[in-house]
């Protein structure tokens, strides 16, 4: 059986932009980043695209796949394969294209910066209880794939800081290591705009970790009306 993709290309010398189609042989268990570099190994070593650790927890290689944001190293074809049908491949949509399939994720690094997303030093106890570690993990879990953003509708509205650092806010609001809840609520509120959210609930939809970002930012919305912090 041969997989047929096709596939965006994008020359940033030239500006050209065009689709390629693909034909590769299927391979029990081949996911779509062994198809992509069957490509670049037999067929056309220009082909770009990103990718480090094959494992489906780095989140560098996500791509669209049939409109629709997916890991490239954890998507089996098989599934697309059966359907007999082409296979769109496309990078990820709201992100600069560098080449091909490979896209600028500098925004995503500047606005962590940017939202402080780490915990300072801390001296104190560093036990947490299981029920607060449970809350605390799940937001973790986020591997910056960045599969919510790119899929996020309202992320095209440039203040909206989008559900990837709504996750990663959370997560930090209930870390009792971190001491700077007022701090990440007003990053929510007034820096992210929470509020402006869709509750449309495709980022829950997208993540390959199954994070959650749409009910992390409920659950952030449910802690700022009980705290009444909602002006902070």
């Amino acid at each position: 059986m041969k997989l047929r993709l096709k596939v965006f290309r994008y020359d940033p010398e030239r500006g050209e932009k065009r689709y390629d189609t693909f034909e590769v042989d299927y391979e029990e268990g081949m996911t779509f980043l062994t198809a992509f570099n069957r490509i670049k190994e037999n067929i056309d070593p220009s082909l770009t695209f990103r990718h480090f650790c094959r494992a489906g927890i780095c989140g560098t290689c996500t791509v669209f796949i049939n409109g629709f944001p997916k890991l490239a190293c954890k998507e089996q074809v098989l599934p697309y394969l059966l359907t007999g049908e082409e296979v769109l491949v496309e990078p990820l949509d709201k992100f600069p294209v560098i080449k091909d399939l490979a896209v600028d994720h500098e925004s995503v690094t500047d606005r962590m910066k940017k939202f402080h997303t780490w915990i300072s030093e801390f001296k104190g106890e560093v036990r947490i209880p299981p029920d607060v570690s449970k809350k605390v993990e799940k937001a973790a879990d986020c591997i910056l794939c960045s599969a919510c953003q790119s899929y996020c509708p309202q992320v095209l509205e440039e203040e909206y800081a989008g559900p990837l650092f709504f996750a990663k806010l959370y997560r930090f609001l209930e870390d009792p290591r971190d001491p700077n809840k007022e701090l990440r609520l007003k990053e929510a509120v007034e820096e992210g705009h929470l509020y402006h959210c869709l509750s449309c609930d495709k980022c829950n939809n997208t993540c390959p970790k199954e994070v959650e970002p749409a009910t992390l930012i409920r659950e952030l919305m449910t802690y700022i009306k009980e705290h009444g912090k909602a002006n902070c």
